[in-house]
């Protein structure tokens, strides 16, 4: 490669020195050319199936024999054969591309060495200098680079680590061969030497920094590559160190100290060449220097790879099967590594970390068949399990009772025995008694489970659950892997028992009064078990899991029930909660039969926390929260006094007439007598009393400026509030009722634009409409702009007092404002249900489709046009989907939609109206 850019570009330069041209900038088009040639080489190398260490050395040859010729070009001076050059000055590279690993849109790193020791060099060193660096930038190159004596570098590298570690790798490219020669010297005298254990330290706190901003796992469902847990940060991470233990920069070394298998060795290295053959494709695919595999790209990426599942999910999923498992076996090489340096470290003293006798000095403490020293639990010889394989189980146990860690050997024997978990091993009963014990150990199950799963054994011992490792969850608002979200479920269950999060406090209470943990840790354990067979939905896959697991494990026939139950309807609380009406009676009603009791009503609500918690931090919002909470009491209420529950909600609504009175003034009585009588049912369960007094007001507003302002009869009287959680705002609209009037408020709120989270309706007696919008602006805050409310209003008066007010144009310009806000979403298909069976007065409709800017407005012109009435909706955007719940009935008949060809033909337009089909409306 090398040799071919060589000959290329030396011919190439004789045919412009024969024309007359000498200034290096004149070459510009000529290096262009050959960078373009020859990056496309690689490119089809790549696709090719070229390794990742290959094509990025390939890159770094590219960009080192373009920097030679530049360099002898800017000091205009060939380079003689021997290396040397008259210039005094020496071209390093650093970084990435000083260990030639470069990537598609990698910055290119170099420093340029001088001898001068004041400071300021020569104005003709200066020259060559700017010169190399403009071309390279005029050729396309991004560019890092400094200029410093061997002082000033030394200086700088003991200031600061990441330049001490840019500058460990550094390569010598052109220029005084001799000075880079000294500078690699004085480097490891001054900036190696004596200084292993700080440097090592700051490496490891670097790591575990880094780890925790990139989400503290492997298992991410959008990973970086490049620093994420067991990404391309922690392979060279391990290098570094062992530079600075042993002076050697290879994992081949490490095989040779007995700190890898040679089969460990081979496993790292071709993960790490894996790593960066996904860099590579990812810079290729978007055009720049990324490091996040978007789950958005991860489709095209395997097909490009070559993946050959037939359909672009399986591709998907194979591709980050791969992924997962070569990124774990970096992450736990390296950790087990780091985690034994930080013990040896610990304990002082210069021993080498690659050292395998057991440290002089450390505290040993027997613990039954086992050695504690420190924290950490280790075996006392290699064959412990050979005659006893129970102890593994009982090593977790013991690593549970004394806020233990495996130690780095442990856990390495426990992962070489996993053999002896057979079919016998999880049946009987030693084991099986000793895991049911972990698991009734509240709040400290997570970490052990953890332990467990690094090792292998988790999945060995619940079959289920190891079908779930490194399962891609195709769902847009998972943020990890099945098995990862599983593990991430049970520790927020367990930081429960010392909550102090305001929030979490009731949640708190009902754990700790849980009597009975073992089986909502198997729970949330097997909740998930359904989709490693592909199940839709998987809930019910996981029963069937479930109660192959609650056989194996003997669990008694009450709780084999309630695991049954949990596992089933999981996902049923927070569904019902957000699609359903929880101010009806009928919906409490309802769940309380699904869940039968209130000790399996109180175990779901935490396992309804802990899967929500365990999803994303973005998936567990307040507005969700308020709705599950509605429904949890509501279900308490009726399951501790059937005959109660709705004698209590009649005498509320009469003991709330008289506490609106208290809040408004005399003069409200017949306002308040009215709203009481004609407003429905559902209204008075949805609203406390500060609400429905403020309504009366808005109400009142209405009527005033109708009749003493003499304003349009459709002006409405609107009201904003920001939400006491501060999270979202809420928009109140009084109105008459009319056609299309919902549409037109959802066109209103979405040319702002606004995302609206719900929208509820409710129509009095006299025809006087309350509309409660709750909404969110593009940032996902409440609603502070008073350019964006009058917006909104002015908008939504034009729409109301002109019939043919025209909202595509404003939808548009909407749509370019929040083209930067768009969540990164997966593709997921538009599902559309009307259906009869859920409620005895509605016809409920049921939409999920990806979300857009004027998509309920869409939404709800097709109800309008086809004379159907909303009488309740549930509106929930996340993360680029909508998933959306309507109440509805016939204008005409007040009742249910039951004519076959019509509901047929309204989920048609339905279907258009979702993915954008339907066309520009003309009018609202």
């Amino acid at each position: 490669m090398s040799g071919h850019l060589e000959k290329v570009l030396a011919n190439a330069e004789r045919q412009l020195a024969s024309s007359g041209k000498q200034l290096p900038t004149e070459t510009l088009p000529l290096y262009k050319k050959f960078l373009k040639i020859e990056e496309h080489r690689l490119r089809l190398k790549h696709q090719a199936g070229g390794g990742g260490r290959e094509i990025c050395a390939r890159r770094a040859d590219l960009v080192d024999v373009l920097l030679r010729h530049v360099f002898a070009a800017a000091t205009n001076s060939p380079q003689r054969d021997n290396g040397e050059n008259k210039c005094p000055l020496a071209l390093l590279a650093l970084g990435g591309y000083g260990r030639a690993e470069l990537n598609p849109s990698s910055d290119v790193d170099v420093m340029f060495v001088h001898r001068a020791s004041s400071g300021k060099i020569a104005g003709n060193d200066t020259a060559v200098i700017e010169q190399v660096l403009y071309l390279l930038w005029d050729i396309g190159f991004k560019v890092g680079h400094s200029t410093r004596s061997i002082d000033e570098a030394i200086e700088q590298a003991n200031a600061e680590m990441l330049t001490k570690t840019a500058l460990l790798e550094a390569r010598f490219l052109a220029g005084d061969a001799a000075l880079a020669r000294e500078f690699r010297e004085q480097f490891r005298d001054r900036c190696v030497a004596g200084q292993e254990r700080d440097y090592v330290a700051m490496r490891m706190q670097d790591q575990a920094a880094r780890h925790a901003k990139f989400g503290d796992s492997v298992y991410m469902q959008e990973p970086n590559v490049k620093s994420g847990c067991g990404g391309l940060r922690d392979y060279q991470n391990l290098l570094w160190i062992s530079y600075f233990e042993e002076g050697a920069l290879t994992t081949t070394y490490l095989v040779g100290k007995d700190w890898l298998t040679e089969s460990e060795q081979r496993r790292i290295d071709q993960a790490y060449d894996f790593l960066l053959r996904i860099r590579t494709d990812l810079h290729y695919a978007t055009r720049r220097a990324t490091d996040v595999l978007h789950l958005n790209l991860q489709e095209q990426i395997a097909t490009r790879l070559a993946y050959r599942q037939p359909s672009p999910v399986l591709r998907s999923e194979a591709l980050m099967k791969d992924y997962y498992a070569h990124t774990r076996d970096i992450f736990r090489v390296t950790e087990r590594i780091t985690e034994r340096y930080a013990h040896a470290g610990s304990l002082g003293g210069a021993r080498s970390l690659f050292s395998s006798a057991s440290p002089s000095g450390a505290q040993e403490e027997p613990i039954e068949e086992f050695v504690r020293r420190d924290d950490q639990l280790d075996a006392p010889n290699r064959m412990i399990f050979a005659d006893r394989p129970e102890l593994m189980m009982r090593a977790f146990q013991i690593a549970q009772d004394h806020d233990l860690d495996l130690s780095p050997q442990l856990s390495d024997l426990i992962a070489r025995n996993l053999g002896r978990v057979t079919k016998v091993f999880q049946y009987a009963k030693a084991p099986r008694e000793i895991f049911e014990q972990i698991l009734s150990r509240k709040g400290k199950v997570g970490r052990i489970l953890r332990l467990m799963h690094r090792t292998d054994f988790l999945g060995r011992y619940v079959p289920e659950f190891g079908q779930l490792t490194c399962l891609v969850q195709h769902e847009f608002f998972h943020r990890y892997t099945a098995d990862e979200h599983t593990l991430v479920c049970i520790e927020k269950l367990d930081a429960l028992t010392n909550t102090e999060h305001t929030a979490l406090q009731g949640y708190g209470a009902l754990f700790a009064e849980l009597d009975d943990p073992l089986v909502l840790y198997l729970a949330l354990l097997l909740h998930d078990t359904g989709k490693a067979v592909g199940a839709r939905p998987h809930s019910e896959a996981s029963a069937v899991f479930a109660q192959r697991a609650a056989l194996r494990l003997q669990l008694k026939p009450e709780r084999r029930r309630s695991l049954i139950l949990l596992v089933d309807h999981h996902v049923t609380l927070s569904n019902t909660a957000q699609q359903r009406n929880v101010d009806d009676p009928a919906t409490a009603v309802e769940f309380a039969q699904i869940v039968k009791d209130r000790k399996n009503l109180d175990a779901l609500m935490l396992l309804t926390l802990a899967d929500g918690q365990g999803t994303s931090a973005e998936s567990w919002s307040d507005w969700k929260e308020a709705l599950v909470w509605q429904l949890y009491s509501a279900t308490a209420d009726y399951l501790n006094d059937q005959g109660s529950f709705f004698h209590k909600t009649r005498i509320e609504r009469e003991s709330w007439r008289h506490s609106v009175a208290e809040l408004l003034p005399p003069d409200f009585a017949d306002e308040i007598e009215a709203h009481f009588e004609f407003m429905p049912d559902n209204y008075f369960r949805a609203f406390d009393v500060p609400d429905i007094a403020s309504h009366i007001r808005l109400f009142r507003q209405f009527l005033e400026q109708l009749y003493l302002r003499d304003l349009p009869a459709l002006t409405p009287a609107i009201r904003w509030e920001i939400a006491a959680d501060g999270s979202h705002s809420v928009a109140s609209a009084c109105t008459w009722d009319g056609q299309q009037l919902l549409a037109k408020l959802a066109g209103s709120f979405s040319i702002v634009p606004m995302n609206i989270l719900s929208a509820d309706v409710f129509t009095r007696g006299d025809n006087v409409v309350l509309d409660v919008f709750r909404v969110a602006d593009v940032r996902s805050g409440p609603v502070t702009d008073p350019r964006e409310m009058k917006l909104f209003e002015s908008t939504l008066r034009k729409a109301l007092l002109n019939m043919e007010f025209d909202f595509a144009p404003l939808l548009e310009v909407a749509r370019r404002k929040v083209r930067t806000h768009r969540w990164r979403e997966i593709d997921f298909p538009t599902h559309i249900t009307v259906e009869n069976k859920a409620h005895p007065d509605y016809t409920l409709v049921q939409i999920q489709t990806p979300d857009r800017v004027g998509l309920l407005y869409d939404l709800l012109c097709v109800f309008g046009d086809a004379s159907i009435s909303i009488a309740l909706s549930r509106i929930n955007t996340e993360k680029g989907a909508a998933i959306d719940t309507f109440y509805v009935t016939d204008v005409a008949s007040r009742g249910k939609i039951t004519d076959a060809s019509r509901i047929a033909a309204f989920q048609r337009k339905l279907q258009e109206a979702a993915l954008g089909q339907s066309g520009a409306r003309n009018s609202a």
